[in-house]
């Protein structure tokens, strides 16, 4: 079975240049991002997830789901991603399937079923248990996502981590925004008839925010980036910084494209626009 392991939002660096065409094209079962309406808590609530899926060569398929959710068991010092070693009292689990058909357009790439994560009051009591910096700094509680197409062997697991920290309301992070992809300086109306610059409009500033380090409280800026996606044509860089443009190249005269702004920390702003 073709098991693809796509883990999103763990740690990304924000730098141009990175000649990785391939990474763009859209063709098999794919998740693009994934945003949390609240990517940054400090007490019990639901946030809700919303995946952005592409399957273009899958149709108009159904897709199984299921998801768990727990503080991370580990998955940097190499832990499997499940929940396995949680206790019950900090897990969550759910399972539904969602049908490609319902997406707008035919290239079968948009916004997947909302999955809400109740998260509970005993994590955070678990999260003051742990040393002062972890509590100011954030406890990941991780979303493990499997999607199973339903016509072929294609599966993927995915992950979102969702930050749980003791910080007051003004500090958490937040999403970042932004207008429209933009086609040599203009909103995109119409799929480009020759190779011009891809960019977007009206980009958020990166958020700072403080952490607790071996020498004190410190203070950064989120490194914002841009990754770049199409189903036909190609992209230059699949990714690039805030105001650098990307050069594309057509192919055909349709397709759909796709923009994913994120500030390095978990915020993540997306646009699907098709022709």
């Amino acid at each position: 079975m073709k098991v693809l392991y796509l883990t999103f939002l763990l740690v990304f660096i924000s730098c141009g240049g990175d000649d990785f065409p391939e990474q763009s094209e859209l063709s098999g079962l794919r998740v693009l991002a994934i945003t949390a309406d609240t990517p940054e808590i400090n007490s019990a609530a639901t946030v809700t997830l919303t995946p952005l899926i592409s399957f273009v060569d899958g149709g108009n398929t159904t897709l199984d789901y299921s998801w768990e959710a727990c503080p991370d068991p580990g998955i940097d010092f190499g832990a499997e991603l499940n929940c396995n070693s949680s206790p019950a009292a900090v897990k969550l689990s759910g399972s539904s399937t969602f049908a490609m058909g319902g997406l707008s357009g035919s290239y079968y790439t948009g916004n997947a079923t909302n999955i809400s994560i109740a998260v509970p009051s005993a994590v955070f009591t678990y999260l003051g248990t742990l040393n002062s910096d972890i509590q100011y700094n954030g406890l990941d509680y991780v979303v493990f996502i499997t999607y199973s197409d339903q016509g072929s062997d294609a599966v993927l697991k995915t992950v979102k981590r969702i930050k749980l920290s003791t910080k007051a309301g003004g500090n958490l992070n937040t999403n970042p925004s932004f207008g429209t992809i933009q086609y040599n300086g203009s909103n995109l109306v119409a799929y480009p008839s020759s190779e011009g610059m891809f960019t977007i409009s009206s980009p958020s500033n990166p958020e700072t925010y403080d952490l607790q380090t071996n020498v004190g409280l410190r203070s950064f800026s989120e490194d914002m980036f841009i990754s770049w996606y199409s189903s036909t044509g190609e992209y230059l860089f699949n990714r690039t910084d805030v105001g650098e443009n990307n050069t594309f190249t057509p192919r055909g005269s349709t397709g759909v494209f796709v923009a994913v702004y994120r500030d390095g920390r978990g915020g993540v702003a997306t646009e699907i626009i098709d022709f």
